[in-house]
């Protein structure tokens, strides 16, 4: 085999490796645990994602589920309110997930994730 075919044989055999590698799908998770300093790091992932005021969660946020929703403003308790239609409502959607065996926070609206440090998270399982 010449020098120039062995060299195209290479690099195609280099190309095709490339892409073989399986790229996994992200993964629903919960947090394994919280701590003060896990809901910080999510308030900090929240504000890089949207920017904005870190929001005030809950100890035990996203520990029974992957999802978490975060609406902007404060609804009285007044009768307008509750007839407010819902889809009015500044809402922001994240998703807990697990991409390449890292622990992310998912925004979804601009399709971006931010890598937790300090979070352990496991695959969620419904009941």
């Amino acid at each position: 085999m010449t020098k120039p075919r062995l060299l195209t044989v290479i690099l195609a055999l280099l190309v095709s490796a490339c892409h073989s590698r399986p790229h996994t799908q992200p993964m629903p998770a919960v947090l394994s645990d919280t701590s003060p300093s896990i809901v910080s790091e999510l308030q900090q992932a929240i504000v890089t994602l949207k920017g904005g005021l870190p929001p005030v969660l809950a100890n035990n946020v996203l520990t029974q589920s992957p999802q978490l929703i975060i609406s902007s403003g404060q609804l009285g308790n007044d009768q307008a309110m509750m007839t407010v239609d819902l889809s009015a409502l500044p809402i922001s959607a994240f998703e807990l997930q697990i991409r390449d065996r890292l622990c992310v926070l998912y925004y979804s609206k601009a399709d971006k994730y931010v890598p937790l440090r300090h979070a352990q998270c496991i695959e969620y399982k419904p009941d």
